[in-house]
């Protein structure tokens, strides 16, 4: 199926809702999201929520409004409800101060006007008065005629400028979000779209006072992230109420550096990591590896095996024959993609676990991207657990792996959002398991009339195409990681493995459909 070229708007995003993007010693939580909702509704009878992807129309009337391009291609809108009709709305938003996004909630009266506002999560280690109330209650009042502006229409703080301006964006944006969303709606086509959402009236107590909240009353929350495999890394865990461990951020540290390790293994960028040194070996020479190598290479072979050749890692010939990992990928020549296509496959790839040794049989290239994230997040999960740590979420944005829940709750929830063509919306709820997903039009290319991802069909030699999207949950991060991509590729053929459980879109017209387990 063709398609017309579209831009990354938001294109694949797998986070949690709050509190799951902040950095580890620069993050202060002002508000939690029931506490921000008590905060911009302190009155309401009750509040819905709406998670609202936006359409084309949409996204051009918003950007037409800020007169700049729209990074995001979905928002967590309110609606706050007294006498059984919506009161006023609001919009959670974030913008980037100095380096990091400051997020904050954002009122919106029925007029088109700003309410209350109040920052949630600030990133930063500096400019953080930009919290305080009397900074925000500068913006009561503005709409989408005034300049919002630092020195124009703001006083700004001496030492929080960056962070001035990053507020006053967000204002201006939530402003024309929820105009173009609601407002511009009559009153008919406003509450046919709030009446699918979702009823988080909160208790209307707000926080004595908005200090530092990186706990909560049932335990303590503690969050590390380092940028590694590429991306960023984000580790979360919670200590019971009375155990107090100080000790927690270090094994999560510990945790993150066990993902290192695997990057120095893994990295097919670093020209001297095991993996790379095997690339360049001799075809046809058994030469020995790294027993950690070794065993991820085992591990692929294990997946490659269930998806009958839908995941394959040795498809490096065809990742670098289409510049995948450039800024200009394309369609090689004919003769280059034959070439390539038969120097991919792990079927010439030989192992001897015995003698601890790998043969390449061609020039075939392994390529980490399929599994080599989910693998390490199995490897630290299984550091944590020896350390004693059991509630915690682990998370590559596209690939997590969930341990216990937080004390006091069933499960984390992921919100699942795809912005290919914006189509398809869930909510995961994960414990004991891992969620990957797979796809969506991030540095999506043309190649003729057809618009196409980074993930290669190992049997084509052909990438596919953008719109596709796969998540799957599995036990293991590794296979979640493996099976997303099989799934991707193959599309709703594959055999259930594992317990694994996916779903599929390729069109709009699709849903998502269930994967059944079938297999040990």
């Amino acid at each position: 199926m063709s398609r017309v070229p579209c831009r990354p708007l938001l294109t694949l995003l797998v986070a949690l809702l709050l509190g799951v993007s902040a950095a580890a010693d620069e993050t202060t939580v002002y508000l939690e999201k029931s506490e921000a909702l008590a905060h911009v509704f302190p009155t309401a009878e009750r509040v819905v929520e709406l998670r609202h992807i936006l359409s084309a129309a949409e996204i051009d009337g918003i950007e037409r409004h800020l007169a700049r391009r729209l990074d995001e291609g979905g928002f967590y809108l309110y609606a706050a409800y007294t006498d059984g009709r919506p009161s006023s709305y609001a919009v959670i938003v974030a913008e980037v101060g100095k380096v990091r996004p400051i997020t904050h909630i954002v009122e919106v009266t029925t007029d088109g006007r700003v309410g209350r506002a109040a920052v949630m999560i600030y990133r930063e280690s500096h400019g953080a008065e930009v919290a305080a109330d009397r900074f925000m209650e500068q913006y009561r009042g503005m709409g989408l005629d005034d300049d919002i502006r630092i020195d124009r229409d703001v006083i700004n703080i001496a030492g929080a400028t960056l962070s001035g301006h990053a507020i006053c964006r967000g204002v201006k944006k939530a402003l024309a979000v929820v105009d173009v969303v609601l407002l511009r709606r009559d009153a008919d086509e406003r509450a046919e779209l709030l009446a699918g959402g979702l009823d988080v009236t909160p208790a209307q107590a707000s926080p004595a006072a908005r200090a530092p909240s990186p706990a909560a009353d049932d335990g303590r929350r503690v969050v590390v992230e380092r940028t590694v495999m590429g991306t960023l890394c984000r580790i979360e865990a919670w200590t019971p109420a009375g155990d107090g461990d100080p000790a927690l951020r270090g094994h999560l540290e510990a945790a993150l550096d066990v993902v290192a390790h695997w990057d120095g293994v893994l990295s097919d960028w670093n020209p001297d990591t095991p993996l790379s040194r095997l690339n360049r070996a001799p075809v046809g020479q058994p030469v020995t590896v790294d027993r950690d190598l070794l065993a991820w290479l085992l591990d692929c072979r294990r997946w490659n095996e269930a998806t009958g050749g839908a995941f394959d890692p040795a498809v490096g010939s065809l990742v670098a024959a289409w510049a995948l990992h450039s800024d200009a990928p394309g369609r090689p020549a004919a003769a280059d993609l034959d070439a390539a296509r038969r120097a991919s496959g792990l079927h010439q790839i030989a192992l001897d676990v015995g003698a601890g040794t790998v043969t390449r049989l061609a020039d075939v290239r392994l390529d980490p991207g399929g599994s080599g994230k989910g693998y390490a997040l199995d490897r630290a999960a299984e550091r944590l657990r020896a350390r004693g740590v059991e509630h915690a979420l682990l998370s590559f944005r596209s690939t997590l792996l969930a341990l216990r829940p937080p004390p006091g709750q069933a499960a984390w929830i992921v919100p699942v959002i795809h912005d290919g063509d914006g189509r398809a919306v869930t909510s995961v709820h994960l414990a004991d398991e891992a969620l990957s997903v797979s796809g969506g039009s991030f540095h999506a290319f043309v190649d003729g009339d057809v618009e196409r991802g980074h993930v290669v069909d190992p049997t084509s030699g052909v990438p596919v195409e953008a719109g596709r999207l796969a998540w799957v949950r599995h036990a293991q991060a590794a296979g979640a990681d493996a099976l997303s991509t099989a799934l991707l590729v193959r599309g709703r053929v594959l055999p259930g493995i594992g317990g694994a459980r996916g779903g599929w879109v390729d069109d709009p017209a699709d849903r998502p459909v269930d994967w059944p387990a079938t297999g040990p």
